[in-house]
C-alpha cells in the first residue's frame, strides 16, 4: 500500500476518507489539515473526511437505509441476560448474572470480530464452550427476529453489500500508519481496495529520540518529579496566568484509578495552586485535563437526580432521604435549607438506617406547622410515587422519571451554567439509550429499570468541556495511540505494567483464539502487541521521559519495564509547593477562657456528665457544655450502646421492683427467675426509644433474649452470692442538688440497705475499672458526687459499688465502703477501702477533687493532656479540634 504525505492528500481529487484509531486522533488530524489549508479555505471539509474506523462503517451502513438495526452494547446485554438466565447452562449458585452476561457479550463480539469457526466440535470440551455455543446460536436467532445485528457483525454485512455494489464508497481511502484492524474489518477494507484507491498516511512529524528514564521510590515522588519537569517547561506562563495554547504535553499512566488522586493533588500544590485558593474576581483555570476518566454518575447534579428517581414507597436508606432533603438541586433551596437541616437532625434522632418516605413525612408534621415548605418537595414526590405503575416499558419509565424530576424542581439551577447544561445533555443522552431498550426488555418493574439505568450512568464516559486551553493531557497508554504531542512523560512503566498478562476469553476455545491471532490468547502475541504499543508511544513526541516506582502500593519491589531496549538515565527531579502560608498566633500564658459569671451558675448544664467530661479533658468539657458542640448524628445498624444500656437498666429496675430483697431472690427457682426477667424485659421494651418501626421486631426479639440471658447470669452469679441479706430501697432515684453553685441532677440506679448500712449501686454495661473512683484518675465521678450529696442528709451513705453487667462471662464488682471490701467473697488487699477510717479519707479526697473540678469549670480552665489517649472516648468526635504543637514540631 502506497505511502502518502498529508500535503499530498490535500491535493488529491475527489472525496477522500482518512481512518484513524480514535476520535481524539481524528480531531488532531483534522486540526493539522486545517492548519495546512489555512483558516479561510473550507473546501477541504467537502473533499477530506477524517474519522475513526467504527464511525465510517456505521455511516456506510446507515447510508444504505438498511432493514437491520445495529444495536448498542447495552441492548446486546439486555438480550443476552434473558437468554442466559433462562438457559440450562446458567449456574444455580450464581448470585448475579450480569458478570457472566458481560463476558458472554464480549465473547460474542470477539467471535464476529475475529471470524471464528461455528463448528460445534470445537465447543464440546468444556461447560463454558458448550454454554457459549448454545447461547450464541440463541442470541443470533433473537437478533434475526428483531432484524438487528451487533457492531462487530457490521463488517461482514458490508462485504455482502460491497459485492452487490450497494455502498457509496469514497474515491480514496487512507489509513493512518500503524492502524490496527480486526480480521473482519481488515477483510472488508482489503476488498474495498479492489474498487477504490488505497493509501497509508505517512507519519513524518516525529523524530525518534532516546527516552530519558528515572525511578522513584513511591508514586508520590514519581508525581513530584513529573511536576518539576512541567514547571521547567512553562512555569513563566503560569505565573502570568497564561496557558500554552500551541503546546501539548501528554502524561501517560497505566491505570487512571491508581494515579488520578495523587497526581491531581501534586499538580494543584506544586504547579497551579490557584485552584486551591480561588479568588472571587478570577476563575481558576487548571491547565491539565484527565481524559476519559469520569462517568456521568460522578457528577453531583447527576447523583442528585439518581437519588430522586431511585426513591420508592418501600424502605430506603435514610442517607438517601437526607441527601434529597438537603440538596441544592431541588426546589426550596436555599430559602428552606435551615429548616430542612433541623428536620434532618430530627430524622437521625428518631429513625433507623433504613426508613420509608411515609415515616419520614410523619416526623415532619410538627415542623411543618411553623415551616410549611420544609418538606414540600417530599410531599410532591410521595404523591407521584403512590401513583407509580408496577411495570411499564423503558420509554414509559423515562417519561415517569422526567416528570418526577420536574416536580422536584431539579436541577434548580440556572441554565446559563455550563456544567448544568452539559450534565443535563449527558443525562438526556443516557435516558435516550435506556429508552431504546423497549424491544429488548419489554415491560419491567421499577427495580429492573433502575438496575439498567444505573449501568448506563456508571459506564458512560463523560466530561464537561472547558472553554480554555489545556496543554497538559493525562490519559492511559491505549488512549494515546495515534496522537502526537510536543513532549510525553510515560509514568508507571515497570515490569508489572508491560508486558501485560494474557487474558483469553473463557467462553471461546483457546485453539480458535490463537489461530485467529487474538493478542490476549497467547503470551507471544500479547508480547508483540505490547511491544508495538510501546514503540508507538515512544514515537508520539520528540521528547520522551519515562519513570516508574521501585515499590508497589503493597510494598513489593518493582523493576523497570523489560521491553525498554534503550534509554538514558536521568536524575529524579524534586519540587515543592508553589505557595506558602503564614499567620500570627498568640499563645496564651494559661489555658483559661472567660470565667462563668456568678449569675449564670444556675444555668450551667451537664450535671455529673460535666464533671465526667472535665475529668477526662477540661477542654472537651468546655466544648461540649459551654460551647454546646455536638456530634452530627449518624444512623447505624442495630442498637447502639446507649439503647442497650437503657434496656438493661430498665429490666433490672423492674426485676427489683418485684423482688425487693435477697430473700425473695433466693426463694426463686431458676425457671421462676427467668420468667420474672422475661416479663421485666418485655416491660422495658415498651420504652418509646425501642420502637418496632425503627429497629424491627426480629432485632428487638434477639436483643430481648440477650438481655434475659445476661440479667439472669448477673442475678445468679453475683446477687445470689452476696454474703449478707439486703433490701432494695429504691431504683432509678432522682436527686437534685448542687456543688459550688453548679446544679446537679443525679439518678442512681439502685440503693440497698444491708442491716443498718446504705450502699449505692451504679450499673455499667461497659468495662469498669476500680481506678476510675480514685482521686488521681476520677473518670467516674457520679458515685462520689452522690456520696457527698447524701452525706449532707440525715442518713449518710456507707458505701458505693460499680457493677459491670457486660456479658454473662464478664461480670464484675468493685466496691468501697466503711465495713467491707465487697458484697461477695473477696480476698483482702491493702488498697481496699473497707473500714470507717479509710472510707472517711476517701470521702475527704473526693470532696477535695470535686471542688477543684468545680473551681476549674467556673474559672474557665480548658487545659488538655495530650499524653492521654482520647480517641476511644465518648467525645472522640472532638479530636480534630486538637492540635498537639509538640507532635507537629517533631513531624516538621
Amino acid at each position: 500500500m502506497a505511502l502518502m504525505e498529508l500535503n499530498e492528500l490535500l491535493s488529491c481529487s475527489g472525496h477522500s476518507i482518512v481512518l484513524m484509531p480514535s476520535d481524539a486522533s481524528a480531531r488532531q488530524c483534522r486540526d493539522r489539515i486545517a492548519r495546512l489549508r489555512g483558516s479561510h479555505d473550507q473546501a477541504f471539509i467537502e473533499t477530506v473526511t477524517v474519522m475513526p474506523v467504527d464511525q465510517w462503517l456505521a455511516e456506510l451502513w446507515d447510508a444504505t437505509f438498511p432493514a437491520q438495526q445495529v444495536l448498542r452494547p447495552i441492548q446486546l446485554l439486555a438480550i443476552a441476560r434473558e437468554i442466559i438466565e433462562d438457559s440450562e447452562f446458567y449456574p444455580e449458585n450464581c448470585l448475579n448474572s450480569m458478570a457472566i452476561t458481560r463476558q458472554f457479550v464480549d465473547a460474542f463480539q470477539l467471535h464476529a470480530q475475529y471470524q471464528l469457526s461455528d463448528d460445534e466440535d470445537f465447543y464440546r470440551f468444556s461447560a463454558e464452550y458448550q454454554a457459549f455455543y448454545h447461547w450464541q446460536r440463541t442470541m443470533q436467532d433473537k437478533l434475526n427476529e428483531q432484524s438487528a445485528l451487533s457492531g462487530q457483525q457490521l463488517a461482514a454485512k458490508l462485504c455482502t453489500l460491497l459485492d452487490e455494489s450497494a455502498l457509496d464508497l469514497p474515491d480514496q481511502l487512507v489509513l493512518s500508519e500503524g492502524l490496527e484492524l480486526s480480521p473482519a474489518v481488515n477483510n472488508f477494507i482489503q476488498r474495498c481496495a479492489n474498487k477504490i484507491s488505497m493509501a497509508t498516511l505517512a507519519d513524518n512529524t516525529v523524530i525518534e529520540s532516546v527516552p530519558k528514564f528515572s525511578s522513584a521510590q513511591q508514586i508520590i515522588q514519581e508525581c513530584e518529579a513529573l511536576v518539576a519537569w512541567l514547571s521547567e517547561k512553562f512555569s513563566a506562563e503560569l505565573e502570568h496566568n497564561k496557558a500554552l495554547d500551541t503546546s501539548l504535553f501528554a502524561i501517560l499512566v497505566p491505570d487512571m484509578k491508581r494515579y488520578r488522586a495523587v497526581l491531581n493533588n501534586v499538580l494543584q500544590r506544586q504547579l497551579y495552586p490557584s485552584g486551591l485558593f480561588p479568588q472571587p474576581e478570577q476563575a481558576a483555570r487548571e491547565p491539565w485535563l484527565f481524559e476519559a476518566s469520569e462517568t456521568l454518575m460522578s457528577y453531583p447534579l447527576i447523583k442528585s437526580a439518581w437519588d430522586l428517581i431511585s426513591l420508592n414507597t418501600r424502605a430506603v436508606p435514610l442517607e438517601q432521604l437526607s441527601r434529597i432533603l438537603r440538596s441544592r438541586f431541588v426546589h426550596g433551596w436555599p430559602e428552606s435549607r435551615s429548616g430542612r437541616a433541623n428536620l434532618d437532625l430530627r430524622w437521625r434522632e428518631y429513625l433507623g438506617p433504613e426508613t420509608t418516605l411515609r415515616s419520614a413525612l410523619s416526623l415532619a408534621r410538627k415542623m411543618e406547622v411553623d415551616e410549611p415548605n420544609v418538606s414540600n418537595v417530599l410531599h410532591d414526590l410521595d404523591t407521584m410515587l403512590k401513583a407509580m405503575p408496577a411495570r411499564q416499558l423503558p420509554s414509559s419509565w423515562v417519561r415517569f422519571f422526567d416528570q418526577l424530576l420536574l416536580n422536584s424542581g431539579w436541577p434548580n439551577a440556572s441554565d446559563d451554567d455550563v456544567v448544568v447544561q452539559e450534565c443535563r445533555r449527558g443525562f438526556s443522552q443516557a435516558m435516550d439509550v435506556f429508552r431504546a431498550l423497549d424491544r429488548q426488555l419489554g415491560e419491567i418493574n421499577h427495580d429492573t429499570a433502575l438496575a439498567w439505568l444505573q449501568h448506563i450512568l456508571s459506564t458512560k464516559r463523560f466530561s464537561v468541556s472547558r472553554n480554555w486551553a489545556c496543554p497538559i493531557r493525562i490519559m492511559e497508554y491505549d488512549d494515546a495511540l495515534g496522537l502526537k504531542f510536543d513532549a510525553v512523560w510515560i509514568m508507571g512503566l515497570d515490569d508489572s505494567t508491560l508486558p501485560r498478562r494474557v487474558e483469553p476469553s473463557p467462553f471461546l476455545p483457546l485453539e480458535l483464539q490463537q489461530q485467529a491471532c487474538y493478542p490476549n490468547s497467547d503470551p507471544s502475541l500479547c508480547l508483540q502487541r505490547d511491544q508495538q504499543l510501546l514503540r508507538n508511544l515512544l514515537r508520539s513526541a520528540p521528547e520522551i521521559h519515562i519513570s516508574h516506582c521501585r515499590e508497589s502500593d503493597a510494598g513489593s519491589p518493582l523493576g523497570p519495564c523489560t521491553l525498554l531496549a534503550e534509554y538514558i538515565d536521568d536524575e529524579l527531579r524534586t519540587s515543592a509547593n508553589r505557595f506558602t502560608m503564614h499567620g500570627e498566633l498568640d499563645m496564651p500564658a494559661s489555658d483559661l477562657v472567660r470565667p462563668v459569671d456568678p449569675s449564670q451558675h444556675r444555668a450551667i448544664r451537664g450535671g455529673t456528665g460535666l464533671f465526667k467530661e472535665y475529668a477526662s479533658s477540661p477542654f472537651f468539657a468546655f466544648l461540649k457544655y459551654r460551647l454546646n458542640l455536638r456530634e452530627f448524628p449518624v444512623t447505624a445498624e442495630g442498637l447502639d450502646h446507649r439503647i442497650q444500656g437503657v434496656l438493661i437498666h430498665d429490666t433490672l429496675q423492674f426485676v427489683w421492683e418485684s423482688l425487693k430483697n435477697k430473700a425473695a431472690l433466693d426463694a426463686c427457682s431458676k425457671l421462676q427467675l427467668a420468667a420474672l426477667v422475661r416479663t421485666s424485659s418485655e416491660r422495658a421494651l415498651e420504652n418509646p426509644e425501642l420502637s418496632v418501626a425503627r429497629f424491627g421486631a426480629s432485632l428487638l426479639k434477639l436483643e430481648k433474649e440477650r438481655v434475659i440471658t445476661l440479667v439472669c447470669a448477673w442475678l445468679d452469679e453475683k446477687e445470689r452470692a452476696r454474703l449478707e441479706d439486703f433490701e432494695v430501697l429504691s431504683t432509678e432515684q432522682l436527686i437534685e442538688s448542687d456543688l459550688m453553685g453548679i446544679p446537679l441532677r443525679i439518678r442512681m440506679d439502685r440503693i440497698d440497705k444491708i442491716g443498718n448500712k446504705l450502699l449505692v449501686i451504679d450499673y455499667k454495661t461497659g468495662t469498669i475499672d476500680g481506678r476510675s473512683l480514685s482521686v488521681d484518675n476520677l473518670t467516674e465521678p457520679q458515685l462520689p458526687i452522690y456520696a457527698l450529696v447524701q452525706n449532707k442528709q440525715q442518713q449518710q451513705l456507707d458505701g458505693v459499688m460499680l457493677a459491670q453487667v457486660k456479658s454473662p462471662d464478664d461480670l464484675k464488682i468493685h466496691m468501697r465502703s466503711n465495713w467491707a471490701n465487697s458484697v461477695i467473697a473477696k480476698k483482702p488487699h491493702d488498697s481496699d477501702v473497707d473500714n470507717p477510717e479509710k472510707w472517711q479519707a476517701e470521702l475527704d479526697a473526693w470532696s477535695t477533687a470535686l471542688q477543684e473540678m468545680a473551681s476549674g469549670i467556673l474559672a474557665g480552665n480548658i487545659e488538655h493532656d495530650f499524653s492521654q489517649n482520647h480517641s476511644r472516648g465518648f467525645s472522640a468526635f472532638l479530636m480534630p479540634l486538637l492540635r498537639d504543637l509538640s507532635i507537629e514540631e517533631d513531624a516538621q
